[in-house]
Order: C-alpha cells, then sequence, then structure tokens
C-alpha cells in the first residue's frame, strides 16, 4: 500500500505543505495518516533557519518520498481510466522533481557559503595576527615567485569583476523570484477560496494541490536566491582584504628580489624540452599536410560529379586545417624565443640595467607587441569559434544521417577527427599568445615603475583611435542598415548648413529676381519665406537620401507621434497652415497697414507660427497666424498706401455756404499732403442744431495721416477766421411763457452769502460788489 495520503487529505495537506518553506523543515501531520505523528500544542516551537544542512536534507527527504508516492501511485493507474488523474499525477510529479532539485541547489549553495565562511574567518585570522612579508614568502625570491604574485593579484581583479556582474545577476533573479512568489501566493489563496465554495468538487482539491507546489517551489527558489546572492556578497568583500593582505608580499619582493642564474637555466630547460616537442610535432604536420594534398590530388583527378562533390569540398578542408596546423605550430616555435627574449628583458628591467630612454623606446616597442598580440587574439578566437560551430554541424549530421537513411562516407569522420584535432591545438595557441601577453604587460607595469611613460605621442594615437571608433559606433539600425554616429552628425550638419544656405539663397532671390519683377516689400517677403521652405525641404530630402535614409522608414514612428502631436498641438499646427495660406494668398504682406480689434498697426514679419505687428505706441504684438484668417481684418494698404479721409465743419447760421464751400476747397488743394487724384470735395451735409454742416473729403498717404489732418483743420480755422466766418458752437434760445410780468429786484451778496435788498439811492455799478438778482 502507498504511504502517499490519498486524495481526499491532498487539500489540507497541501496548505501545509505550502507553509514548508517559511517555516523550516517541520513535519506536519493530519489525523488518521499513518506514520505521522500529531504536532504538539503544548508550546509554540522555536523559529528554525530553514537555510542549514538538516533543514534542507529532511525538505529533500520529505520532497523525495513524495516523488515515490506519486509515481507509484502513476504506476497503479488502470489502462482504462480517462487521462485526468494520469495528468494530475504527471503534473505533480514534475513540480516535485523541480522543487528537489532546487532542494540540490540549495545544498550546494550552503556548502559554498560553509567554505566561504570557512575563508573568511581564515582572512580575518591572518588580517588579526598579521605576519612580516618575508615570513610569508618562500625562497628562491626570483622571477617566478614575482610571477605567482602577479597571478594572485590578477585573479583578484578578475574575481572583482566577475562577482560585480554577478551580484547584479543575483539581485535581478531575487526581484524576479520574490514577483514569482507573490503571483503563485495570489493564485493559491484564489484556488483555496474557490475549493471552499466547492465550485467544482472534482477538481477543486487537484488544483489546490497543484497550487500549493508551485507556491513551494517559489517560496524554495526564493531561499535559494537570497542565499546564493548573501553568498556572492559574502565572497565580494573578501577581495578587499585578500588585496591588502597580498599588497605588503607584493612590494617587499619588489624591493628583495633576486634574479640568479639557477631560474635562467631551469627556464632554458624548460624551453629546450618544449621546442623538441614542437620540432617533432612540426615534422609530423609536414608529412601529414603533403599526405593530404596527395588525397586531395587523387580525388579531384576523379573528377568533380554530384556524388563525390561534398567529399571533395571535404578533402580541400582538411588540406587546409592541415597547413593551419603547419603555421600555429610554426609561430609556437618562433614565439618560444620571443618568451624567452621577453624574459631576459624583464630580468634587465628588474635589475636596473637600463637607462630612462631605453626604458622609454623598450616601453613603445612593447606596447606595439602587444598590440599586435591583441589582434592575432581576435582573430584565432573567430577562427576556432568557426571550427567550432563546424563541428558541431558535422556531428549533428553524423547523427541524423542513420535516422535519416543518409549514407556518408568515411571522409565525413576524418573531418570531424581533423576539425578535433584542430580546435584542441586552436586552445593550446590561445594559451600561448595569453601567456606571452600577460609577460609583456608585467613588463610594460615594471617599466611603468621607473620612468615616466606618460607622452603626448602616445595620446595622440589613442585619441584619434578613440575618436574613429566613436565616428563609426553604431547607435542603431534600421531595415539592416547601420545608423553610425558619424551619419547622424553628417546629416545634422547638412541641415544646419542647409537650413543657413536655404535662407541666404531665398534673400538674394528676393533681391535679385523678385525686385525685377517690380514686386512690392510685403509680396518679395512672401516669396522669399515660400522659397526658403522649399529649399530647406530640398536639403532635408537630399539628406536623407544621401545617407540612405528612407523617409518610409520613419512610418511608424511618425504615424505614431502624429496621433500624439494631432492632439496636443492643434493650435500649433493650424497656425502653421495658416501662415503658409498667407504667403500664398498675401491677403496680408511685410509692411501692410491692416486693422486689428479697432487698433492700426503695421504688419512688420510674417512668421511660420505668428505674426509680428507694431502698433502706432511702437509697441510689438504677436498676432497667431489664425487669426488673420478667422476674423475680419481691414488692410489699409492692400491694393495701395492711399486712403480717404473725411470730417465735418460746422459754422455759424448766416454764414454765405458757398463761399464757406469755396473756401474749404481751396484750403484742401494748398495742403500738400492731399492727393491731387482723386480730387478732394466739399459736401453741404447739414443744417445743424447749431451750426450749418460742411464735410470735407480727401485722399492722403496712410502713413501719417492723423500729422495731415492736424494741418488741415490749422488751415481751415485760420481762413474762415480771416474770411470772418465763424465757426459754430452750441447755442440755446429761452423762451418763459408766464400769466403775469416778471418781477427785477436788484440785491447785494453778502460776506455769508446772504442776499439783501439794496437801499435806497445806493450805488451798484460794477465797482461795487453785487449781483443783481431776477425774481
Amino acid at each position: 500500500m502507498s504511504t502517499f495520503p490519498s486524495r481526499r487529505f491532498r487539500p489540507a495537506l497541501c496548505l501545509l505543505v505550502a507553509l514548508q518553506g517559511a517555516c523550516g523543515p517541520l513535519v506536519w501531520a493530519l489525523p488518521g495518516l499513518p506514520g505521522v505523528a500529531a504536532p504538539a500544542t503544548s508550546a509554540a516551537p522555536a523559529p528554525v533557519n530553514p537555510f542549514t544542512a538538516e533543514a534542507i536534507a529532511a525538505r529533500r527527504a520529505e520532497v523525495q518520498k513524495q516523488i515515490a508516492a506519486t509515481r507509484s501511485e502513476l504506476a497503479k493507474l488502470p489502462e482504462g481510466i480517462s487521462e485526468d488523474p494520469a495528468s494530475w499525477l504527471t503534473q505533480e510529479t514534475a513540480l516535485l522533481e523541480r522543487i528537489d532539485a532546487v532542494g540540490a541547489e540549495q545544498q550546494r549553495t550552503w556548502q559554498h557559503a560553509a567554505d566561504l565562511a570557512k575563508a573568511a574567518a581564515e582572512v580575518e585570522e591572518r588580517t588579526r595576527t598579521r605576519r612580516p612579508a618575508e615570513a610569508t614568502l618562500k625562497p628562491p625570491f626570483g622571477l617566478a615567485l614575482l610571477d605567482q604574485l602577479y597571478t594572485e593579484r590578477d585573479e583578484l581583479e578578475q574575481a572583482g569583476v566577475a562577482l560585480k556582474r554577478d551580484v547584479a545577476n543575483a539581485e535581478t533573479a531575487l526581484q524576479e523570484a520574490r514577483a514569482t512568489l507573490g503571483d503563485k501566493d495570489r493564485d493559491r489563496r484564489a484556488v483555496r477560496g474557490a475549493a471552499e465554495k466547492e465550485v467544482d468538487a472534482k477538481t477543486a482539491p487537484v488544483n489546490l494541490r497543484i497550487a500549493s507546489l508551485e507556491c513551494q517551489l517559489a517560496e524554495e527558489t526564493l531561499l535559494l536566491r537570497e542565499h546564493a546572492l548573501k553568498s556572492l556578497k559574502l565572497e565580494q568583500s573578501l577581495l578587499e582584504p585578500k588585496g591588502k593582505l597580498l599588497r605588503p608580499r607584493f612590494e617587499w619582493l619588489r624591493v628583495h628580489l633576486i634574479l640568479g642564474p639557477e631560474e635562467a637555466a631551469a627556464l632554458e630547460q624548460k624551453q629546450l624540452k618544449r621546442a623538441a616537442e614542437l620540432d617533432r610535432a612540426i615534422s609530423l604536420a609536414r608529412r601529414e599536410a603533403e599526405k593530404v594534398t596527395q588525397v586531395v590530388i587523387a580525388t579531384e583527378r576523379r573528377g568533380a560529379t554530384e556524388k563525390n562533390s561534398e567529399e571533395l569540398e571535404s578533402r580541400r578542408a582538411n588540406r587546409q586545417t592541415a597547413n593551419l596546423t603547419l603555421s600555429v605550430l610554426t609561430a609556437q616555435r618562433e614565439r618560444l624565443a620571443e618568451e624567452a627574449t621577453v624574459l631576459a628583458t624583464r630580468q634587465r628591467v628588474l635589475g636596473d640595467e637600463m637607462s630612462a630612454p631605453e626604458l622609454r623606446a623598450l616601453a613603445e616597442a612593447n606596447q606595439a607587441a602587444l598590440d599586435q598580440l591583441e589582434r592575432e587574439r581576435r582573430r584565432d578566437a573567430t577562427v576556432l569559434l568557426r571550427n567550432r560551430q563546424e563541428l558541431q554541424d558535422w556531428q549533428s549530421r553524423l547523427t541524423r544521417a542513420p535516422v535519416a537513411g543518409e549514407t556518408i562516407g568515411p571522409w565525413a569522420g576524418e573531418r570531424v577527427k581533423r576539425l578535433m584535432a584542430w580546435i584542441e591545438l586552436s586552445q593550446a595557441e590561445t594559451v600561448d599568445v595569453d601567456r606571452l601577453r600577460t609577460g609583456r604587460r608585467r613588463m610594460q607595469e615594471e617599466i611603468g615603475e621607473r620612468v615616466h611613460l606618460f607622452s603626448w605621442r602616445n595620446v595622440v594615437p589613442l585619441v584619434r583611435d578613440g575618436a574613429v571608433a566613436a565616428w563609426n559606433y553604431e547607435v542603431f539600425s534600421v531595415q539592416d542598415q547601420p545608423v553610425r554616429v558619424k551619419t547622424i552628425l553628417t546629416v545634422l550638419l547638412l541641415v544646419v548648413l542647409g537650413f543657413h544656405g536655404a535662407r541666404w539663397g531665398s534673400e538674394r532671390l528676393s533681391h535679385t529676381v523678385f525686385r525685377r519683377l517690380g514686386l512690392n516689400t510685403g509680396r518679395r517677403a512672401a516669396w522669399q519665406t515660400l522659397g526658403f521652405y522649399a529649399l530647406f525641404l530640398l536639403v532635408l530630402a537630399i539628406a536623407f537620401n544621401l545617407f540612405h535614409i528612407s523617409l518610409t522608414q520613419f512610418s511608424v514612428v511618425s504615424g505614431a507621434l502624429a496621433v500624439g502631436i494631432g492632439f496636443g498641438s492643434q493650435n500649433l499646427i493650424s497656425n502653421f497652415l495658416s501662415g503658409i495660406i498667407l504667403l500664398i494668398e498675401q491677403p496680408v504682406n511685410q509692411g501692410d497697414v491692416i486693422e486689428i480689434d479697432g487698433q492700426r498697426v503695421t504688419v512688420e514679419r510674417l512668421g511660420p507660427r505668428s505674426t509680428i505687428v507694431r502698433t502706432l505706441d511702437n509697441t510689438h504684438v504677436i498676432v497667431p497666424n489664425s487669426r488673420l484668417l478667422e476674423q475680419p481684418v481691414i488692410n489699409w494698404t492692400l491694393s495701395d498706401n492711399v486712403v480717404r479721409r473725411h470730417f465735418r465743419v460746422g459754422v455759424a447760421y448766416g454764414s454765405d455756404t458757398r463761399k464757406v464751400s469755396t473756401l474749404l476747397q481751396d484750403v484742401m488743394g494748398g495742403l500738400e499732403p492731399v492727393r491731387k487724384e482723386p480730387p478732394p470735395f466739399v459736401e453741404f451735409a447739414d443744417f445743424g442744431d447749431s451750426a450749418l454742416v460742411f464735410e470735407i473729403y480727401f485722399w492722403v498717404g496712410v502713413e501719417s495721416p492723423m500729422i495731415e489732418e492736424s494741418e488741415l483743420r490749422h488751415r481751415i480755422a485760420e481762413a474762415l477766421a480771416a474770411a470772418g466766418i465763424v465757426i459754430a458752437f452750441p447755442q440755446r434760445d429761452v423762451h418763459l411763457a408766464t400769466a403775469k410780468p416778471l418781477q427785477v429786484v436788484i440785491a447785494r451778496a453778502t460776506g455769508g452769502g446772504e442776499v439783501k435788498p439794496a437801499a435806497e439811492g445806493e450805488d451798484l455799478s460794477p465797482r461795487a460788489e453785487g449781483t443783481p438778482t431776477v425774481g
């Protein structure tokens, strides 16, 4: 009988399993389940650390029991049963196996954390009881020991870079694990709520079990991510104290370095042995290359047919691989002498046997050799990657051939063997190049400790190379076409120059062509603006076409932006289109005198969005272009700058009207600003209440009508006064209707404002104070 709980107990058990990740490896039990004791109720258990070796092992053991139970139940299912139970058990088994895999990863992480804790304790102990550097180093204090310290320092630097990247990735993984746990916990609560409502009595317990297992998997994953991040940060924190422990040893050894002949002799013996091995390998590779060449010649003599074409290509590839093998071995043989030279040179540098100029020259040559080695390394890495891909393709093809019924000759297996040998040699070549690069970098550092290597001659190439790299940097690509920094900057420069060129060209066009066509200032300005727009659009089209940037490539972006811009800048677009219409129709031109809201203004400039006008008070007003089209605007100078003015003159009743008319006509004819064509005229307009009304009409220029009207009024007043004609003013006649005669009383005003009747015989002449009163 299976020890796994029956399916009717699973909904309750899965809730307890979900709590297991947070409460530690506690074994919960349900009444009636075999082999499980009921939990104690006397006292709450102490918190258990879920990330200990015992806790992780206990959780794994429990999960493995559940895996065995589900597999047993899956094996006991009859053949005719529906697919649902089998699917559910399979899903449960998969989730439990994933939980067990996470548990195994937790055990490895715990072991790594324990090792790091031991290392941290050792570092702390070494830091606390720091010994002298000479006591921690073992003789001989030669170049080999110095290189060993160099290696330790480089490993610490590389570990710092790698750990910084790993910590960032672990933090991201931790955030994802927390988010996943939140999602799974919400799903579990939703499934539990559905199970409590008994929406579906058949599937609800199973769904709750699956949701609980997914939640448990998320909890275990979160626990793993948290402690993995802690381990990485602990390992990262150990780098600095390790570096502090290494630095005194490094500095002491540099001062007390002993360069003896024994070390050089041992290295020479090692190189001789390596040279003999390479000589044998070169001889064998030369014979192999000749053999492969003979095979290729024999295959070519048979003729290239459809059947053996692939074999011929493979044989030729083998010949190329054999030649490359020979060249790489030869390069390794030559590199031995270079390594010996680098070692001898380092000994001279460390022994202070070279002068400062020699060291600077050596540093320059060494840097050039380092650059060459870096190029070789990148080239070898590219070749190695290509050959690995070819090897994978051949291995995959050989694996699929028997299944697909494809027949491949023995030459395919030979190609695979040669590729494997070549890849192994390429890896050894990479190690050789890296070893030589390391030696040269260390020599460069040792030279830099003795002389100042900074030179503008070295900086200029670096700046030039950096500028070239930045100039050719690919920012993005459009339809598989790279858009580089140089493309963007060149387009921007061309647009700026084209903007100023279009403005200059439109101004030259206005001054030379439009002026000769007889256009006035306003129309020339309008056509100049239109010409600027046309030339600038032409420059934009040339710029995009010159650098293979099609306007259709921006259709998606422009379509998305058009929706937002259309709603957010309706007024801006309306004003811009209104400006284009104003420039084409030209109802308002530069220099025109217009009237807006009862205020007369002069147009100074028509812009793409607004028009700038100047009032008579010499203030500037910015008028949106749409307003000039949507509202009535009086243009005083649309066709010409001549306007008609008129005003009224009133003379007293009894004046000779014809004389007045002639006099006014003569005055207007004698004023120079008044136009003779059309001629001015006078109209006897009306019999007013207090005057005979005459209206005068005349035409003047729109530039200064107020000054001309003022002068005309002055002259009219002078002419009428000279002719004895009175300019009328308001008069009132008072008519009194009474039933009896009016009584007239002459009275005298006192100082307090009181009026007293005058005494008999009192003098009331104008010399005396008094006020006649009519009563």
